[in-house]
């Protein structure tokens, strides 16, 4: 027979066990409470300057959290995922450009990228312009001073991606800033502008980009210096193809490139004919008496002009002539110059 005590005793082993699986919980629910506390309240980091931050139209709070952690903006992609959930804000992202301070808390992260961009203003780089051309004009939207704008736009100032070839530290910037439209922040340095336009490049022209450059045996530095000048050349996607098609025909038989886009550079203006003395004009940019590429970009030119001379069509076209929007191209110096005659003069 078994005694009533021992029964009492195993009924309690059951209450004991819930009891305790409560507690547990419990606890657990306490201790991720603070820590979700914690993490939505602490600093990222102690680092108070800006990182380049886009959110593409379309993009999901999950696509957009993963690029947040690898931009080192959020240290618990976790917390941020639940904060924006709790509040209702995952639907409330809004696409665009922005410049997040690195010291955010997820909060204020939070309310930075479901109101937009504050506090910034428009900068717009059209494709083709010079470094000169950009600096005068964020001293004029910016109050940066023109010299500061192109000292500071040095590779020297800058990580350089180890799959970028042909690049002098030493070298100006001129071909990779990259022209689009930019949300700057409330009084931006020269740094701000400069790293946000060199940070987009870098985006554009990626590792897998290079590697086709290389197969036509160009360095980066080359290839963006033909692109400026493609650029520069013509307006249109088929014709910048062409033209880079031309250009490449002629570095090949080592002909000068004879680009008037490359007098404008040296020159400052935007004619498109020159006289026989201009185009003598001394200069490592004068691709009339030198051989080869320029000394370096003469502008900086849009992923399609780098994707022309990636991809160019390929012809027996050694000239080109670009009349009333229209560009005419010749495989022969007595076609050429007949149809200058028949569309210049």
């Amino acid at each position: 027979m078994i005694s009533q005590n021992t029964t009492r005793k195993k009924s309690k082993k059951p209450i004991i066990i819930i009891i305790g699986i409560v507690l547990f919980f419990v606890a657990t629910l306490i201790g991720c409470n603070i820590w979700y506390k914690s993490a939505i309240e602490k600093p990222n980091s102690q680092n108070a300057e800006t990182k380049a931050f886009v959110i593409e139209k379309g993009e999901g709070g999950g696509d957009i959290i993963a690029k947040l952690r690898k931009e080192q903006l959020t240290q618990s992609h976790l917390a941020f995922l639940i904060y924006l959930n709790i509040n209702r804000m995952n639907s409330k992202l809004q696409a665009g450009e922005y410049q997040i301070p690195q010291n955010l808390n997820i909060k204020q992260l939070a309310e930075l990228l479901t109101k937009g961009q504050i506090n910034s203003d428009k900068l717009t780089i059209p494709e083709g312009w010079t470094l000169e051309q950009i600096a005068e004009k964020v001293e004029k939207d910016f109050g940066i001073p023109k010299n500061e704008f192109v000292a500071e736009a040095k590779f020297s100032n800058y990580d350089i991606p180890s799959y970028f070839t042909g690049i002098e530290k030493t070298d100006s910037m001129e071909g990779f800033l990259y022209p689009a439209t930019y949300e700057i922040p409330e009084n931006p340095t020269a740094g701000d502008i400069v790293g946000r336009m060199f940070d987009t490049f870098k985006k554009k022209y990626t590792e897998n980009i290079q590697k086709q450059i290389t197969t036509k045996g160009l360095t980066t530095y080359e290839a963006v210096t033909l692109a400026s000048i493609v650029e520069r050349e013509v307006a249109k996607a088929e014709d910048r193809k062409m033209v880079a098609g031309v250009f490449l025909n002629r570095l090949d038989i080592k002909m000068p490139l004879e680009s008037c886009a490359t007098i404008q550079y040296i020159t400052g203006t935007n004619k498109s004919q020159f006289t026989y003395e201009e185009t003598r004009i001394s200069s490592p940019y004068n691709t009339y008496i030198n051989r080869g590429l320029p000394k370096g970009p003469i502008g900086n030119p849009s992923i399609e002009s780098i994707n022309a001379v990636i991809a160019p069509t390929e012809s027996d076209y050694l000239y080109f002539l670009s009349a009333n929007g229209v560009t005419y191209f010749s495989e022969t110096l007595d076609e050429h110059n007949a149809k200058k005659a028949q569309y210049l003069d």
